[in-house]
């Protein structure tokens, strides 16, 4: 009777922990990878997927997806206007770093904003703060000139949260992208709290080439 008992404890331990592996595994799935399954893909790799092959001659989709990283480290909060996602970022610190590679095509005046122009056809503004155009610059350093190619993950602007929310100002570091209309597919994180590269934005971008698959 002891070794009866003793074996089925083993056996319910064991399924147990291969359940709570298969709940990490899922957990742990990157945006990409969730936006592909979603889309019922095959052959899915960090940057990109590859939908079903089709006949001979005729156009396959080829679906490139590429995380946005989280510009600050902080407490995330999604908005919505005028049918476009705004991510909201309540900073830990004053350091803001380049959400993907890209090229800085503009900043605005005071340093408190600027936009990137991505190789995978984004074009993301990153500003601080909502009302605060009229403030001095005292507490903005932009790190970066305009039509500097950067590095995801570069400083691109230091600012002082403390002497903006003092003088009546709003600290958080905004993200959205101004061309969503263009892009296939937007996916955002359900993160809460995130650090500064960790994906918060999923971009699915589409295009077409000519199949030489054989499958029917």
């Amino acid at each position: 009777m002891v070794t009866e008992v003793n074996a089925m404890d083993i056996f319910v331990l064991g399924a147990v922990a291969v359940l709570s592996a298969m709940a990490g595994f899922g957990a742990g799935r990157s945006l990409s990878r969730q936006l592909a399954e979603a889309e019922g893909v095959t052959a899915v790799g960090r940057d990109e997927v590859v939908e079903k092959p089709v006949r001979r001659g005729q156009f396959k989709t080829v679906s490139r997806y590429r995380e946005i990283g989280a510009p600050v480290s902080g407490e995330v909060n999604i908005l919505e206007e005028h049918g476009r996602k705004k991510v909201c970022i309540q900073p830990r610190q004053g350091k803001v770093y380049a959400p993907a590679s890209g090229k800085i095509t503009h900043l605005y005046p005071m340093g408190r904003a600027m936009e990137l122009q991505t190789d995978f056809g984004a074009k993301i503004l990153v500003s601080v703060g909502s009302h605060v155009d009229e403030m001095c610059s005292e507490f903005y350093r932009c790190r970066v000139v305009e039509n500097e190619v950067v590095r995801k993950g570069t400083l691109i602007m230091e600012y002082d949260p403390d002497g903006i929310e003092e003088n009546g100002g709003d600290a958080q570091v905004i993200l959205s992208i101004e061309n969503e209309e263009e892009l296939e597919r937007i996916t955002q994180s359900s993160i809460t709290h995130i650090k500064a590269g960790e994906a918060i934005l999923c971009v699915a971008c589409e295009t077409h080439s000519e199949s030489t698959d054989t499958h029917f």
